[in-house]
């Protein structure tokens, strides 16, 4: 009964303080939101390229035709000259540029091989390979063709079948889970855990040193134990937070189309544990803290460097040993890459150890928070009672 009173007690707090609702509730909507729209045409396409050129003749448009005919690459600008071609690409008219040589036919069609010169502004790394990898491809196929059509000329032979020939081996690219390689399936998910964990340390945060607060200032109405007070708040966190996933993955489903292939019971057990570990986290973080307002300027700094060691966007294997051994205090580490497995590939082969790091984290996490909890409380009452 009593642990029933506390959360009770703990409810109407919430209620009053609706900030805790709004951040359990509303931070990882608004980023599902705002990451969804920028992210609805989940393809970057027709990336405005520059071209110089400088020969002008039937074979060199042929370069050209097949350059505009690429979903990756847009001929925004036709320019006379390399500084014209080096000046679109300064003021960003264009974000790559393409210099067709004035013997460009000529060394082709006699065996000697030609450069085309190929510029990319490096400053957007995610549209330098985009065009670098569209230009390659079509390269590689103007090749192989001009190499057969030169053939067929002298041999009289087919020139489908030397094309064959030339180059016998093709690649087939097959993508798996993500086939249209699109951004919103890759980042998404991500970006929108984040935000959900820094609504639940926002929420607990501020539930904890709510408490610091009122027994410093003699006006504490809890007289019961310490322990049971942080259960009950562990108790309705625990199951707001399971709500606000819920509604996290059903807007991901219905709103923004990503499939969730796996169980939902596996998906929901991996976010309980989570859930559990990111509030004994924040029970931890903010117990080290005397006010709410010291705890939120300590905790806004945790998002990014979180999400950038969680291994979502750069692997952590390719990150220095010292920096994998502090992500893995991070409860977003053994997370965010496994909720994105199991919405797109139905499965993860590291589900059961990240389940085992977070339940690890979580009971030494809130071990050592309630600890500091009952001792703070302690200490502030007997202050607040002499006040």
């Amino acid at each position: 009964m009593k642990l029933l009173h506390a959360i009770k007690r703990e409810l109407l707090l919430a209620v009053h303080d609706p900030r805790r609702l709004v951040f359990l509730f509303g931070a990882a909507v608004a980023y599902l939101i705002v990451f969804g729209l920028l992210y609805v045409p989940n393809l970057v396409k027709d990336v405005p390229c520059v071209i110089y050129d400088a020969e002008n003749s039937h074979f060199s448009r042929e370069l050209v035709r097949d350059i505009e005919s690429s979903d990756s690459m847009k001929a925004a600008v036709f320019v006379t000259s390399q500084e014209d071609m080096q000046h679109a690409l300064d003021t960003k008219q264009a974000y790559a540029a393409i210099e067709i040589p004035a013997d460009f036919s000529k060394k082709v069609k006699t065996g000697q091989g030609a450069d085309v010169l190929y510029m990319a502004n490096g400053a957007n790394i995610i549209l330098t390979n985009i065009t670098s990898s569209a230009m390659q491809d079509i390269l590689a196929d103007f090749s192989d063709r001009a190499a057969a059509e030169r053939t067929a000329l002298r041999t009289g032979g087919d020139e489908q079948l030397l094309q064959h020939m030339i180059a016998p081996v093709h690649v087939h690219l097959r993508v798996l889970y993500n086939t249209t390689q699109g951004y919103m399936f890759f980042f998404l998910l991500g970006l929108a855990m984040v935000a959900f964990q820094q609504g639940i340390f926002f929420a607990v945060g501020a539930a904890v040193d709510g408490e610091y607060e009122q027994a410093q200032a003699g006006a504490h109405d809890w007289q019961n134990s310490s322990l049971l007070l942080l259960a009950a708040k562990f108790v309705l966190y625990w199951c707001l937070a399971m709500l606000s996933y819920l509604l996290v993955v059903f807007l991901v489903q219905e709103v923004f189309e990503i499939p969730l292939k796996a169980p939902l019971g596996t998906l929901l057990t991996l976010a309980a544990i989570f859930v559990t570990a990111a509030i004994a986290f924040a029970v931890f973080f903010s117990s080290l803290f005397n006010r709410e307002m010291e705890f939120v300027r300590a905790i806004i700094m945790y998002p990014v460097p979180a999400f950038i060691f969680s291994g979502y966007t750069w692997p952590q294997e390719s990150m220095p040993v010292w920096l994998q051994n502090i992500a893995g205090l991070f409860p977003l580490s053994w997370f965010s890459n496994t909720v994105r497995e199991l919405f797109l590939a139905g499965h993860s082969p590291r589900l059961a150890a990240d389940c085992q790091a977070l339940t690890i984290l979580a009971v030494v996490f809130m071990s050592l928070g309630a600890v500091i909890f009952c001792l703070k409380m302690r200490h502030y009452r007997r202050l607040g009672a002499k006040n």
